[in-house]
């Protein structure tokens, strides 16, 4: 069980960081049933607070109300993970062709360090490193762009695909080592300050070029994904 150490600011935002926390380390795994009372008898505050938190974290995506069953985590299904990819693919594309304007190499050394940490963690076939390593460097990168609400909006979508990964797919490490291999040609591209339409493209192809090596490790293809 994980242990968290109690601030004494507001304690809905430490109940909500409690559960959000348990629910991404997967600690709380899907379809886990939250009651209010029993947590915050072990968190030592009122249930109000933790009331609260669980209807934030509604709100975000990572606990849905079931009828009879009350607070749960939420369980994704396919059609829900690949329209998170989809937002992704397109805020982030933005966000960071926004971003390269306000890059400098000081700015493209910090990225070159993440890449040569992700290439120890492959040789290491350390996946886990990996995992928080390639969150890492999209972090960084669109933390350039100087617009703080769509950065708030691609952190949320995070938040609900961490949580998606661990519940719907099989682990694909053939696209591990393509994704790693297109953060070098992004961040090439940059350097050599490719136009932004083009940046912004890319990145949206990197992100559904993930979507496609899992359906085609399921058997599947993006064509057959869609609705008649």
């Amino acid at each position: 069980m994980s242990t968290y150490k109690k601030k004494n600011g507001n304690k809905t935002e430490y109940a909500f960081s409690v559960i959000r926390s348990r629910i991404l380390d997967g600690e709380y795994g899907p379809g886990y049933r939250i009651v209010a009372g029993k947590l915050a008898t072990e968190l030592s505050i009122s249930p109000i607070p933790v009331r609260e938190a669980i209807r934030q974290l509604e709100a975000d995506g990572l606990i849905v109300y079931k009828p009879y069953c009350g607070a749960v985590v939420q369980v994704y299904q396919e059609e829900e993970y690949f329209n998170v990819m989809a937002v992704l693919a397109i805020l982030e594309g933005y966000a960071t062709a926004e971003a390269c304007q306000y890059m400098d190499s000081e700015n493209f050394a910090v990225l070159e360090e993440i890449l040569a940490e992700s290439r120890l963690a492959l040789e290491d076939y350390d996946f886990d490193r990996y995992a928080s390593l390639n969150r890492r460097f999209h972090a960084t990168m669109i933390s350039y762009c100087k617009n703080p609400h769509l950065q708030d909006l691609i952190k949320e979508e995070w938040n609900r695909l961490t949580h998606a990964r661990k519940t719907v797919f099989p682990f694909v490490p053939q696209r591990i080592k393509s994704s790693n291999e297109e953060h070098k040609q992004l961040l090439k591209m940059i350097i050599n300050q490719a136009p932004a339409k083009e940046i912004e493209y890319f990145v949206r192809q990197h992100r559904m070029n993930t979507v496609k090596a899992i359906l085609e490790r399921k058997g599947m293809s993006l064509k057959k994904t869609k609705k008649p």
